[in-house]
């Protein structure tokens, strides 16, 4: 059963009502508070799914990831004349065309890859941000104290790597001088535990201006 609602996930309008239904809009709506964004920022979402919070944001640079045909046609239909919606995954090439970037967003994102893929875009990311850019994360997590329907919800994901706060954390902190976190368990309509981070001063490099 479950892997049949994985199945289904990929179908915009049942993925949008189970968002709302189980209460992820506000989890997400919570990390936009987080990201402070401000008008003219330059904004890069990779996973941004249908990116259906796209309304909450004010007038920024908006450049959009996700590998979901059907989600990025979903966003370019709706609000493609604001932002840029690219069906690709973010690589190395494409950081000398997006940086400076104010804020990156990776929302419900590092729970599906592996250590390695994490810290590889969690390098780009650092990578791609200008001065007093800063990078927003969210996931589901497993904590002490978890309840019992929290702690089902986190281990039947669909994703296949949901960790603890200290592994989300030693990713973060190989590519970031300053971690923020906070566990988010009272905000969605369901029991769940979602981990935020807020990662800014990236480490071992130069950082960019508008000119580099």
């Amino acid at each position: 059963m479950l892997a049949t609602l994985r199945g289904l996930l990929g179908n915009v309008g049942l993925y949008l009502a189970l968002q709302k239904g189980v209460g992820a809009d506000r989890v997400r709506y919570r990390c936009l508070e987080e990201a402070q964004l401000r008008p003219g920022d330059r904004v890069l979402d990779v996973g941004c799914g249908p990116a259906y919070y796209f309304d909450r944001l004010p007038d920024v640079k908006y450049v959009g990831f996700d590998t979901s045909p059907a989600y990025i046609a979903h966003a370019r239909k709706r609000y493609g004349d604001r932002g840029d919606f690219r069906c690709e995954l973010l690589t190395e090439a494409h950081l000398d065309e997006l940086r400076p970037v104010d804020v990156v967003l990776l929302f419900g994102l590092l729970h599906h890859l592996s250590d390695e893929q994490s810290a590889n875009l969690l390098d780009l990311a650092a990578r791609a941000l200008g001065p007093g850019g800063r990078v927003i994360s969210i996931d589901p997590c497993l904590h002490a104290g978890q309840g019992r329907i929290s702690r089902w919800m986190s281990e039947n994901d669909r994703g296949e790597y949901v960790r603890t706060p200290e592994g989300f954390q030693a990713l973060a902190r190989a590519s970031f001088g300053e971690v923020s976190t906070e566990v988010l368990d009272k905000v969605s309509r369901v029991p769940a535990s979602h981990y935020m981070m807020r990662m800014s001063a990236p480490l071992s490099r130069t950082p960019l201006t508008e000119s580099s």
